[in-house]
């Protein structure tokens, strides 16, 4: 029931900004490149499991989010954006074994395509400097299950499914040249409705045999660069 209503409020937030393109105003093509960063306070931090004195720490290192992006202005102040990102996530997976001393570590990364929809709303600081917010919702794509192995450890990632829904909220400051298009740079928090994977690992060494098992979020803070592209506005 959960999932249902988020996946209602998402339609109906798709659905409210569809008439909005029929209105005039200026669309423009721009790229980004965002890389990834965990903070504990963000609940992006490392999943501990301490059993039979073996700990096992999951922790999401670093990544990147990039793509393409298309804005329609309403207005200076007013836009929406969509557009879609190739989205990696890193992660080390480290195995303590307390009595033998043991430690093992390992990597995996996760890949998938975001489509966000994002309503921006903007307040000019500066003769050609903005600052925005923006918040929507965002459709996350994961393709394939994970293994990871060695001869102590068998690790195995299975998405929850293929289309997932998500919240973006980003704020940041953007320059528009006149003449050679916007630089942006910013900050946004990702944030999907549900776990995205569930870790399985297996730590079978020393005489020991222990599995351990979570639920991988897949929320993430990154640092936004953005250029768009410079178009001409268009006369009544």
């Amino acid at each position: 029931m959960r999932f249902l209503s988020k996946s209602i409020f998402f339609c109906f937030l798709i659905f409210a900004g569809s008439p909005l393109f029929a209105q005039k105003g200026l669309t423009t093509l721009g790229i980004q490149f965002k890389p990834i960063f965990p903070l504990n306070f963000l609940n992006t931090g490392p999943i501990y499991n301490d059993t039979a004195n073996v700990n096992f720490k999951t922790e999401l290192t670093s990544g990147f989010s990039g793509g393409l992006i298309i804005r329609h202005s309403f207005s200076e102040l007013i836009s929406l954006e969509t557009g879609i990102n190739y989205v990696k996530r890193k992660y080390s997976l480290t195995i303590t074994d307390s009595d033998t001393a043991f430690k093992g570590e390992s990597s995996y990364r996760i890949i998938s395509y975001e489509v966000p929809v994002s309503a921006m709303i903007f307040t000019r600081v500066g003769e050609n400097l903005y600052a925005s917010g923006a918040l929507g919702p965002a459709v996350n794509m994961f393709a394939s299950d994970i293994q990871t192995y060695d001869y102590y450890f068998n690790h195995v990632s299975s998405y929850r499914q293929i289309f997932q829904f998500a919240i973006n909220g980003n704020i940041g400051f953007e320059y528009r040249t006149p003449k050679d298009g916007t630089i942006y740079f910013g900050v946004s928090y990702h944030r999907p409705f549900e776990y995205i994977y569930f870790d399985q690992v297996r730590y079978k060494y020393h005489g020991k045999d222990v599995a351990v098992g979570n639920q991988l979020i897949g929320n993430y803070l990154t640092i936004d660069l953005r250029y768009y592209f410079h178009e001409e506005k268009k006369g009544k």
